[in-house]
């Protein structure tokens, strides 16, 4: 099933985060034989509506959705407005990949997986600053993301939500 994410007026850093995260998440989504596909401004089927909220402080967004009968009808997320990590130089913003992990977390939580468990959902994780924003990852027990990885009690659920 098509899901349409919808991106606009995201700051480009945003924006591409999301759109690298989409990417991402719907190979992950064919290889478990998850039958959602997200689309980047999709004009079909349920629509995650995407922005940033100002008031959301530190590495993590907020998810709310609406279903129909355990189907996705809508949901709205929201990603932080001013993302920072804290290095021993200095505090700075996060690279990409830090985004895109949120995004993507996010996402999951929109398609209908509530509950933290591990991997891309775990309800804390650590900042691994690197030495430039590029190189930074989260820590989510003893992985380093990116990559996006989704535990197998994630896949499963998500397998039983879109079949």
């Amino acid at each position: 099933m098509r899901v349409a994410v919808k991106l606009r007026d995201l700051p480009s850093e945003w924006a591409g985060a999301c759109r690298h995260a989409i990417t991402t998440l719907n190979g992950v989504f064919r290889t478990k034989h998850i039958n959602a596909v997200l689309e980047a401004d999709g004009h079909s089927g349920p629509i995650i509506s995407v922005r940033v909220d100002p008031s959301i402080v530190g590495l993590h967004g907020h998810t709310t959705a609406e279903s129909s009968n355990g189907v996705l009808t809508a949901a709205d997320v929201h990603l932080p407005g001013n993302p920072l990590v804290s290095t021993p130089a200095r505090v700075r913003k996060p690279g990409s990949g830090v985004l895109q992990v949120i995004a993507a977390h996010e996402f999951v939580h929109a398609l209908g997986q509530t509950d933290h468990d591990s991997h891309l959902m775990t309800w804390q994780m650590d900042v691994a600053a690197g030495d430039t924003p590029s190189q930074d990852k989260l820590r989510a027990g003893a992985l380093l993301l990116p990559p996006i990885v989704l535990s197998e009690d994630s896949v499963s659920l998500l397998q039983s939500i879109w079949p």
